[in-house]
């Protein structure tokens, strides 16, 4: 039954990230453009904002990589359960290392972008604050959850690399982060969120619906 859910999900978000027929190119490549910044919607530019570091002692293992939650083995048998974040349009498995004598709390910010090395495969953008407690020692493995940036992109599969982008800001998008603040998500939310913030990085701004169904979350 899990692994049905976790098709049905797998299917609605692409549903809600899908291409709507435009050529989406502009100045990347075709006529029309639908952005709200470098690194959304059609833009093949780099994401442009905020730099984002992480704590002092702790490293993260690059490239990222992207995983199939159905076979956690490739994250050290963490799977959906353990997953930081909402969203599954962009699976990641983070791989941290934590060099001093205690823990460490990374905070991950709303607005961070995980950038594809592939220009053809979406960018991550993750909606909510998240916070991940990196015991000492060698390698700490945390599935992160991320949502589609780029609609004309093709979905992340196993192994697809990334790198930490920054944290962006675009217009519209502080609106969509205050909404979503501190709010418990199930999986039945990640429909309507993605769709949100697929009107946002397509530069359409969110809908009256939107903000509907993101308050009513």
């Amino acid at each position: 039954m899990a692994k049905r859910m976790g098709v049905v999900l797998a299917v609605a978000l692409l549903a809600a990230c899908k291409d709507d027929g435009g050529d989406g190119g502009g100045p990347d490549g075709g006529t029309t453009t639908a952005s709200a910044g470098p690194g959304t919607g059609t833009s093949k530019a780099q994401p442009e904002g905020t730099p984002f570091t992480l704590p002092a002692g702790i490293t993260l293992e690059t490239p990222l990589k992207s995983f199939y939650v159905e076979d956690p083995r490739d994250c050290d048998d963490k799977d959906r359960d353990d997953a930081k974040g909402s969203g599954g349009a962009v699976t990641l498995c983070l791989i941290f290392r934590n060099t001093t004598g205690g823990p460490i709390t990374v905070t991950l910010p709303p607005g961070l972008i995980i950038v594809s090395k592939d220009g053809s495969i979406q960018n991550g953008l993750l909606a909510q604050r998240v916070s991940i407690e990196v015991p000492p020692g060698e390698r700490y493995f945390t599935p992160l959850f991320l949502y589609c940036a780029n609609q004309d992109r093709a979905t992340s599969g196993v192994g697809d690399e990334y790198a930490l982008g920054p944290i962006i800001g675009y217009e519209g998008f502080q609106e969509l982060y205050t909404l979503l603040e501190g709010k418990q998500l199930t999986r039945q939310a990640v429909t309507p969120i993605q769709l949100a913030i697929t009107h946002l990085t397509n530069g359409e701004g969110l809908s009256d619906s939107d903000r509907a169904a993101l308050k009513a979350l």
